[in-house]
């Protein structure tokens, strides 16, 4: 690298040399040849380099998530390209921190690369990764810190440092979990911050745009000038991210052929599963095997290095209750009905404008005893007690009813079957007593037997309402707009089924617990966590609404 690091990587390639190459660069400290399609590609003419980021496996040096990959994927690729083994195209590929590495790149238009094929991957470190619409997600992020400290200890060990000391402290933390959530404040958890500093770096730098925009790559995307695959999945954590990805470099890159050349592929996936089941739910054709994803992943390299336009569609789609795949030509759809569906004061949810005199509706949020996480777009192990509930995927809310604190509104059994493909937001008009909250919003479908499945979720944190740049505090009793982006989905609502939104102020330990207090969360300290009464307003000047994508059926 630049600096004299020297990194570590694993080359297979066949026989001879001048070949096109994929560049997969990974942190994970292990070998990725059992994930990675390395055969066929092999099959297929492509040498594949495995590098090992800073810090990991082999490689010198420290990781420091994400503050490297820029620079020193530029470098590889300047490297790759240099090599006799190489004939100077190179391709990129993976899933996660493996797509992430790719986007790094990929708008400083690096000589050589011809393609990438980002997996789950986000669109910003700040607003996508670490924070969603302000609030910290905790879960996945303590999850990936963890992860990633057990494997730093292994590689020190491997080098013959004695870890005993760091492994006691980490192994405080692993053990408990749960404990480890409620741990305030969150900087305190030194087993993990000690081997892994990002996860201490993050929580420091929630009111420093400058130190995220110096590592990020969400303004230098439109400059990329390669055709790009991007996949995700309906349950992932990044699924905002993957469909931004696609949708910015496909209508604002500045060479037309790229901006044609983005394609979008999402299924009933998890982050970590494709094979169709997803939480309590099982989505028949929905697997990766089932539309030969890396069959198409290939071709699409393949294709791409060539400079041939790519034959996959533009957009591929599986809508869940239907259980289909379908191929469209843009996101959103072009013929999508924007429709406004209106929670009512009597627990109803409709397309009926609200009345003038509509009465509120109240709740009381305690920190203390937070709303648990319930499946949904999640990267978390576990769930309550030992279960699985903290785990992606769709999975019945049933278990939530008996709590006060989640407001509730159903449509009556709907009457034919209602698609709804594309973004989906939440839109409240609401007050707190506190001086921050947060609100969240669930989309769910409830079956004629009663299972109430999760479609999909969002929160939002009121003091960053109009973004992390722009913090506006609330004043106690004051009525505002909030909107809760609740991402995306492809659903169909069958004839018979109910449309559900469930209001609350938490969804823990998927994110943090807003204390009330306004403070940043890595500041929170226990006795900041402060109960707060919340109040919806539902009449027709302060409407509180779900916009739904409605695909019409013909």
């Amino acid at each position: 690298m630049r600096d004299g690091i020297s990194l570590a990587a694993t080359l297979y390639r066949p026989a001879g040399d001048g070949h096109p190459v994929i560049l997969v660069r990974t942190p994970y400290s292990e070998p990725m040849s059992r994930s990675l399609p390395v055969l066929p590609a092999l099959a297929e003419g492509f040498a594949v380099l495995i590098q090992n980021c800073r810090g990991t496996a082999g490689s010198e040096g420290e990781l420091r998530a994400f503050e490297n990959e820029s620079a020193d994927g530029l470098d590889t690729l300047a490297w790759i390209v240099d090599q006799p083994w190489c004939d100077g195209r190179v391709a990129m590929f993976g899933a996660s921190y493996l797509g992430m590495s790719q986007l790094a790149v990929s708008g400083h238009r690096p000589a050589g690369l011809r393609a990438i094929v980002p997996i789950v991957a986000t669109h910003s470190y700040r607003d996508g990764l670490v924070y969603r619409q302000g609030a910290l997600q905790l879960g996945q992020g303590l999850g990936w810190h963890m992860l990633k400290a057990a494997q730093t200890l292994g590689d020190r060990r491997a080098r013959g440092e004695d870890v005993g000391a760091q492994g006691g402290a980490f192994a405080a933390v692993a053990s408990n979990p749960d404990a480890a959530y409620r741990t305030l404040p969150l900087t305190s958890l030194t087993g993990v911050s000690d081997l892994v500093p990002s996860w201490t770096t993050w929580l420091e730098q929630e009111n420093e745009p400058a130190y995220w925009d110096r590592i990020g790559y969400t303004a230098h995307r439109r400059a990329t000038a390669v055709p790009g695959l991007h996949v995700g999945g309906w349950f992932d954590l990044f699924l905002g991210g993957t469909i931004d990805n696609f949708v910015e470099i496909s209508t604002r890159a500045a060479d037309e052929s790229v901006r044609r050349a983005q394609h979008l592929i999402i299924g009933p996936w998890t982050h970590a599963d494709q094979s169709g089941a997803a939480g309590e739910l099982f989505f028949g054709a929905g697997s990766a095997a089932a539309i030969g994803l890396e069959a198409q992943q290939l071709r699409f390299l393949r294709e791409s290095v060539e400079g041939l336009d790519s034959s996959l569609p533009p957009v591929q789609l599986f809508v869940m209750g239907a259980n289909v795949w379908r191929s469209e030509n843009e996101w959103p759809l072009a013929r999508t009905d924007w429709q406004r569906w209106y929670l009512a004061p009597d627990s109803g949810l409709g397309t009926a404008e609200p009345a003038g005199d509509a009465a509120p509706r109240s709740y009381r949020h305690d920190p203390h005893d937070p709303v648990p996480t319930l499946g949904g777009a999640t990267l978390i192990g576990g769930g309550i007690d030992g279960g699985a509930e903290y785990m992606p995927g769709s999975r019945d809310q049933r278990r939530l009813d008996k709590r006060q604190d989640i407001l509730r509104f159903s449509s009556a059994p709907l009457e034919e079957d209602l698609e709804v493909t594309g973004p989906v937001t939440v839109t409240l008009h609401a007050a707190t007593s506190a001086a921050d909250t947060d609100f969240t919003a669930k989309l769910i479908d409830v079956w004629p037997d009663g299972r109430a499945m999760g479609v999909t979720d969002g929160i939002v944190r009121a003091r960053y309402r109009a973004g992390m740049d722009d913090p506006q505090p609330v004043s106690p009793g004051e009525v505002v707009r909030y909107e809760i982006d609740l991402v995306a989905t492809s659903q169909l609502f069958r004839r018979g089924h109910r449309i559900r939104v469930d209001i609350a102020s938490s969804n823990f330990p998927c994110y943090d617990r807003n204390s009330g207090s306004g403070k940043p969360s890595g500041s929170v300290e226990a006795e900041d966590l402060v109960p707060a009464n919340q109040t919806v307003f539902l009449d027709r000047d302060r409407p509180s609404y779900i916009t739904l994508p409605v695909i019409p059926t013909n």
